[in-house]
């Protein structure tokens, strides 16, 4: 039962940070029609843990992992404050409050995200890690498609004040469900946090297995920033959806990486996980140039699809490896290295796609992104020989 109500909170938590995220963006192009602004804030919103998320492995080796996420937490009413104060704010004001509200959002998705996967083996009574590692990872995708539906629809229909009131109160049953999960954690030696960081470097440094893990998700996690960046634009510009209909265009990816994760659930008994991962970041990639020259709706929706289940399965695998190879005593900082992985990729693809798009065009800025993803997938097929050969997570 404790794995459900886990796994709940999760979602609720991560739909919430989520919102934030795409508000930020909206509003940027709503309010001045600039997609570098939006690259920009999107940076602050995942940036924060390039620095902070070192600390934040540290702490949840240290610190109950549930501790630090009732903590965190608090760090997005924060930014969601911020943003209901821009809304009547002068356009000056209003550039202010945003960038704000987004490194706000950074820094509570530094300790948030690491915490939520060290935290997951304490919940997870009869069910295998890698189950429980796929099972959290579609909590992450679920979340980070379902946000913009719920974000169009509620300011459709309402306004933004609704969007953030129903985000805060995502984020109040996230952390009551959270509340009463109580385990027993047994810390962690202190120590200077940055021997304790070195430490686990040099653990992943001698692991082949996690140091080609990580470098897979740092090429898989390319894909993100420009589809939070330049899509919502294309869903208006390229394919002249409403409103509501962007938002649930943009939904599509979040049903595409679930249907990925559950495709990941059925083939990571069935051997050779690691062609299937290569394959998938691969086929995201190809995806993803395809979506830049779809001009017509049913074109874009079945290419945005394949790109989002080939991502869903990559990352679903990628979660399962690194839990699966990981000891209990590094977990927490190699979970932050793949969160920040997960969270600096994105918003450094997510500034640079905003300024392509915004210098030459959002079609451009796409293209430039896949073209760098494929060189790299093609690349390491060859280079991490550990992972291509790799069969099953069950007995890592």
């Amino acid at each position: 039962m404790a794995i459900y109500t886990y796994l709940l909170s999760c979602l609720f938590a991560f739909i919430a940070g989520h919102m934030v995220n795409y508000s930020i963006i909206f509003l940027s192009l709503e309010w001045f029609n600039s997609h570098a602004l939006a690259g920009l804030g999107y940076g602050l919103c995942f940036g924060p843990p390039l620095i902070l998320g070192w600390f934040a492995g540290v702490y949840c080796d240290r610190y109950s992992p549930r501790r630090v996420i009732l903590i965190a937490q608090n760090s997005f009413f924060v930014s969601l404050g911020l943003l209901y104060m821009a809304l009547s704010s002068s356009p000056e004001l209003q550039k202010v409050w945003l960038l704000l509200a987004a490194l706000c959002s950074g820094i509570g998705w530094s300790f948030v995200a690491p915490a939520r996967f060290s935290g997951l083996p304490f919940h997870i009574g009869k069910w295998s890690l890698a189950a429980a590692s796929i099972a959290l990872n579609l909590m992450v995708m679920s979340g980070f498609g379902i946000a913009p539906m719920l974000l169009k629809l509620l300011e459709a229909h309402y306004n933004w004040q609704a969007v953030f009131i129903t985000a805060a109160c995502l984020f109040a049953l996230s952390s009551s469900l959270l509340w009463p999960l109580r385990y027993k954690f047994t810390p962690k030696p202190a120590a200077k946090a940055l021997h304790e960081i070195a430490e686990s470097l040099r653990y992943v440094q001698q692991s082949h297995h996690i140091k080609q893990l990580l470098l897979l998700s740092s090429i898989s996690y390319l894909l993100m920033g420009p589809i939070q960046v330049i899509l919502p634009s294309i869903a208006e510009n390229t394919l002249n959806l409403s409103a509501s209909a962007q938002g649930y265009y943009l939904s599509l990816v979040a049903f595409s990486l679930i249907i990925g994760g559950i495709l990941a659930m059925r083939l990571k008994a069935r051997g050779r996980v690691g062609s299937y991962l290569m394959l998938a970041i691969f086929g995201a990639a190809i995806g993803i140039a395809g979506l830049a020259s779809a001009d017509h709706l049913l074109a874009s929706v079945v290419i945005l699809f394949f790109a989002s289940a080939c991502g869903g399965i990559a990352i679903s695998f990628i979660v399962a490896g690194l839990q699966a190879f990981s000891p209990d005593a590094h977990r927490g900082r190699i979970m932050s290295f793949y969160t920040i992985i997960g969270q600096f990729i994105p918003a450094a693809s997510g500034i640079s796609a905003g300024i392509l798009a915004q210098t030459y065009s959002p079609s451009t800025a796409l293209y430039i992104t896949a073209g760098i993803i494929i060189t790299s997938s093609l690349i390491c097929f060859w280079i991490p020989n550990n992972i291509r050969h790799l069969e099953s997570f069950e007995n890592a």
